[in-house]
């Protein structure tokens, strides 16, 4: 269910409301108990000094002073007065409080009195033969903290009301690069992969670099799916024009050999056969190579190319599948036995988390105008099925490396083969650095 605070901006007006709450509730009851009992200290403090001056400066006679204490009295809001002697008690009012129990006590060993008793302040003051004092209720004082609730509820509700107004519009305002983000997203064309522009919030950028980050990875995605889709369509070209020039010539000699028997027809008949058997052959087993699962291990490749009799100069190890990487070197053999001029020597040579093999045969070389293409399928010099290349470069990208063609002193097929058994997704389907 979809409530007001399943938004961010939801949760922060709330948690800022408690945040204010929490901050003043507190604050008041705090504040109004701090005031009832500084009220208190004053009026005991001030009660204490006036008694003392009277004490001092005032009348000896009972009645006299029992008048002096009825004035004081009503200077602090009302209250009785009273004065202990050797008689009793005589007070101010009727009917009279009840006084503490250790205040006649405390005057008759000659000590002052100072608490509250039954809601009343009691202040007192030893003299010869007793004492005298002042009993002042504590409404007034008490309900200084029940007005300051009050106020507090009222002026300070207000107040905190224009608090949270006006927090809440500066969190709207601060919320304003999300809203931007969000709405350029929604107003993005779908096919539009470039890189968002810095919101200016610093705590939005790790959020908008990710997005970038994803964005380009996306970009990077569909430009290789794109690559590789026209690299499937060049191959259903290149197949079906491969496989319709024998097909045309097979044809051909099938219609002499319906004539009449003819030796040489039937030599050619067989021959186109053969090379479109070659053709699907090497189809297959390329379409086959895409689909097969890795058995990587760690091989030791100057021994792997010596048991295959590869005269090999350096050293280096690499994860590779030994049937796959076999399969591509018979096929870079075969080609230096058809196209160039045995033997072929190996070089090892490391370079970053990988290690190059070149198979180097001593024939002329690749010609020229081939080498930017060599490795592509159906690309050859004239004979053969120009599968073989191809089929050395899927070797190469099942691994996670590239494959490369080069002329060094005769035609020079290279496998880049990464230390890790980590297989990527590659730049480019072929190519000279396929």
């Amino acid at each position: 269910m979809v409530t007001a605070f399943s938004s961010l901006r939801g949760r922060l007006f709330l948690l800022l409301l408690l945040a204010l709450l929490a901050l003043t509730l507190p604050l008041a009851l705090l504040s109004a108990k701090e005031a009832e009992r500084a009220a208190s200290e004053d009026l005991r403090r001030a009660l204490f000094t006036r008694l003392y001056l009277l004490r001092e400066e005032g009348p000896r006679e009972e009645e006299a002073l029992l008048l002096e204490l009825f004035r004081l009295a009503q200077v602090f809001g009302g209250g009785t007065g009273f004065v202990v002697g050797q008689g009793g008690v005589v007070f101010t009012e009727e009917p009279p409080p009840p006084l503490p129990p250790d205040l006649p006590a405390l005057l008759a060993e000659g000590r002052a009195y100072q608490g509250v008793w039954r809601g009343a302040l009691y202040v007192a003051l030893p003299r010869e033969g007793g004492g005298f004092g002042l009993a002042v209720p504590l409404e007034g004082v008490s309900g200084l903290g029940r007005r300051l609730l009050g106020l507090y509820a009222t002026w300070g509700g207000g107040v905190l009301l224009g608090v949270f107004l006006l927090s809440a519009l500066g969190l709207s305002l601060a919320l304003k690069p999300l809203e931007r983000l969000a709405h350029l997203l929604a107003l993005r064309p779908l096919e539009d992969l470039s890189p968002l522009p810095d919101p200016g919030l610093k705590e939005l950028r790790p959020l908008v670099e990710a997005l970038n980050r994803r964005l380009g990875q996306v970009e990077g995605l569909l430009r290789e799916l794109s690559e590789k889709e026209e690299a499937a369509r060049r191959f259903a070209r290149h197949a079906s024009h491969e496989l319709r020039t024998p097909l045309t010539a097979l044809k051909g000699y099938l219609e002499v050999l319906r004539r009449a028997p003819e030796p040489r027809a039937l030599e050619g008949a067989l021959r186109e056969a053969e090379r479109m058997e070659a053709l699907l052959s090497g189809l297959l087993r390329l379409s086959r190579l895409e689909a097969t699962p890795l058995h990587p291990r760690l091989l030791d490749l100057r021994a792997f190319l010596e048991e295959r009799g590869v005269a090999v100069v350096g050293e280096g190890t690499a994860w590779a599948d030994p049937e796959l990487l076999a399969l591509a070197v018979e096929n870079v053999l075969e080609n230096a036995r058809r196209h160039g001029k045995p033997p072929v020597h190996a070089e090892l040579r490391q370079e970053g988390q990988g290690v190059w093999l070149w198979l180097v045969d001593a024939g002329p070389g690749f010609p020229e105008a081939l080498l930017p293409r060599a490795l592509e399928p159906f690309v050859h010099g004239g004979k053969g099925t120009g599968l073989g290349l191809a089929l050395v470069a899927a070797v190469a990208r099942a691994h996670g490396g590239r494959a490369a063609v080069a002329n060094r002193n005769g035609a020079a097929v290279g496998l880049y083969l990464p230390l890790a058994s980590l297989k990527v997704s590659p730049g480019a389907p072929f190519g000279k650095g396929g």
